[in-house]
């Protein structure tokens, strides 16, 4: 799991994070991927922690930088042709 950079940082300067996490979450039931393995290989976080944000998710405006990070990465995520392959891919 690599560090955000600023590129990646001021290349997302708003995100609807509800819409965002309802996309996310249908892509990991279409895929069968677990929140556990979701969060473990593409944010970096507890499956308690992917649990909450995918359950509630705060509005972009009321994030610290550090809250808005699962974000940026589900955002990146989505926008990285290949990364779906690549989780699809390691949980077989």
């Amino acid at each position: 799991l690599s560090p955000l950079t600023e590129r990646d940082i001021s290349k997302y300067r708003s995100i609807n994070t509800a819409e965002l996490v309802q996309t996310v979450k249908d892509i990991l039931s279409r895929y069968s991927i677990s929140q556990r393995h979701f969060g473990e290989r593409i944010l970096g976080l507890s499956q308690g922690s992917v649990s909450d944000i995918l359950a509630r998710p705060k509005p972009w405006d009321l994030l610290t930088q550090k809250g808005r990070e699962p974000f940026i990465r589900m955002r990146a995520f989505l926008d990285d042709g290949s990364a779906l392959k690549q989780l699809v891919q390691s949980v077989s």
